[in-house]
């Protein structure tokens, strides 16, 4: 592992997933929790309601929070007009008054909607609630993206695991000491969110060198630029996203009701603690790395350094897809309760969708270094809409089943448009061979596994995942060298710590 980037990368990487571990162990606590102190019905509102703050705060960033990384980049190489108190000024404060314009609509929207709407009557105070967690969790994205820009990944796993378990803990608070209802959850989100985004802000502004945001440091030509380059992204990159993520929430509560949305929601919930572990992790570290050596290196080490970053990426993803469809249909009943079993069917579809929606910052690396934002927005608009017409199809067909399928068709159309799209502009090889060794590994893994002690639930988890993962190991240092290569490496640095 002489690459130095790649290095960073993987150190990174493993700083998200340390978070991202600890959120799993939090969300372990709390998933079985709530899907018993909740209905189904309850489970499906809540799915509904955290949709919808998701679209609303992709709205509220209006896609500013992507152009931090962009510019800061340009700007920490000496390549822009403007300085960094200026985009720290002009980010934060144009976001913040963003996100309350869009708060006021989200809550006034709730109040005044006729009831046939709403579908339930409770849906009224619970998105009045919610929606203060919109300027929140916008202020908080513009924050983590300064950390994010300025690599601090260490200070962003302390934040993100702090706020995780104190907000868990008042949430759970109000859940089981005040009242055990939804309102009392959002409730406490609210507060808890709100506490951690405080605290974050001081962090970050109480250094000398850096000067806390200001009306005088906020640029107007600086703020058009950033709309320029975010408002397409909000519209194609992330709305669009969303949309992908949560619109068959929407279709699946209109067509088959709030409890088949209840088992679709826990099982997806489920797939997004693996995702956060193992494949977000990637992706989080990358994009920061990849803008500073294209401003500071060129063309040619940054698509070197993507191309073997992809590699990696699939040596570890593909054997995720097989894990979870070995281990999920004893895993989600035994967090969330028998009556979330049928659910299990889903989980592989879902998992290899988020797995593969995981390649598009490395696939399309290309139109985000040159700000094809408008590329990109129609791309991925096409495949939202892609999503929901094969929701609305396959839905009332198969069921829940027809979302899980329209998430990965969706995905793997986002991903090969990218890829299309911006091999011209960086060139990004695609490792096929990998891909092919890692598939018929992680096949393998998977026939061995679902004959290995079936029945126990986490017992059985255990098992097949202390089986799985060495198994896999084993089979891919046969047949592909870059998965001897990072064994290798990884034994080195063993040994040499132990020296």
């Amino acid at each position: 592992m002489a690459d130095s980037p790649v290095k960073r990368l993987l150190v990174q990487a493993s700083h998200y997933s340390v978070v991202s571990l600890f959120a799993m162990i939090a969300g372990l606590i709390s998933f079985p929790l709530f899907t018993r102190i909740f209905s189904l019905e309850d489970y499906g509102l809540m799915n509904l309601v955290s949709a919808t703050v998701s679209v609303s705060v992709a709205v509220g960033k209006v896609g500013v929070q992507h152009s931090i990384l962009r510019y800061h980049s340009e700007i920490s190489a000496g390549k822009s007009r403007y300085t960094l108190p200026q985009l720290y000024s002009t980010t934060l404060l144009g976001m913040a008054a963003s996100a309350f314009a869009v708060t006021c609509a989200v809550a006034g929207f709730a109040q005044v909607a006729p009831e046939a709407w709403l579908g339930d009557p409770r849906l009224r105070a619970l998105f009045g609630i919610a929606s203060l967690l919109i300027v929140v969790q916008v202020v908080e994205s513009a924050l983590i993206n300064v950390v994010r820009a300025e690599q601090r990944t260490t200070l962003l796993m302390k934040y993100q695991v702090a706020k995780k378990y104190g907000g868990l803990g008042l949430i759970c608070i109000a859940v089981f000491a005040i009242a055990r209802n939804l309102s009392a959850f959002y409730s406490a989100s609210v507060v808890s969110e709100g506490i951690a985004v405080g605290m974050l802000a001081y962090v970050i502004f109480r250094e000398a060198k850096r000067s806390r945001p200001s009306v005088a440091s906020f640029s107007r030509p600086l703020y058009v630029e950033l709309l320029g380059f975010g408002v397409p992204m909000m519209i194609g990159y992330e709305l669009s996203g969303i949309v992908l993520a949560v619109g068959d929430r929407y279709v699946i509560e209109r067509i088959l009701g709030a409890a088949p949305l209840g088992l679709y929601g826990a099982a997806y919930n489920l797939c997004q603690y693996v995702q956060a572990l193992v494949i977000a992790s990637i992706g989080q570290a990358i994009m920061p790395i990849y803008m500073q050596m294209w401003d500071q290196k060129g063309a040619a080490e940054t698509s070197a350094f993507i191309s073997r970053s992809l590699r990696t990426y699939v040596l570890f993803g593909t054997p995720v897809i097989a894990g979870v469809a070995a281990v999920g249909p004893e895993l989600l009943p035994a967090l969330a309760s028998e009556k979330y079993a049928s659910a299990a069917a889903i989980l592989p579809w879902v998992i290899a969708g988020m797995v593969v929606d995981g390649t598009s910052s490395m696939l399309g690396a290309g139109l985000f270094i040159h700000r094809k934002t408008r590329t990109i927005m129609a791309l991925v608009l096409s495949c939202a809409v892609l999503n929901i017409v094969l929701n609305l199809l396959l839905v009332p067909r198969i069921g829940i089943t027809g979302s899980a399928v329209a998430t990965l068709v969706s995905y793997v159309g986002v991903a090969l448009a990218l890829a299309l799209a911006g091999r011209n502009l960086l060139p990004v090889a695609v490792p096929w061979r990998t891909v092919a060794r890692a598939a018929l590994a992680s096949a393998i893994m998977y026939v061995v596994l679902t004959r290995v002690y079936s029945g126990h639930r986490l017992a059985t988890v255990g098992v097949r995942l202390a089986i799985g993962a060495p198994l896999y190991v084993l089979l891919m240092m046969l047949i592909d060298r870059d998965a001897r290569g990072l064994v290798n490496g990884a034994l080195e640095r063993v040994r040499r710590a132990r020296r």
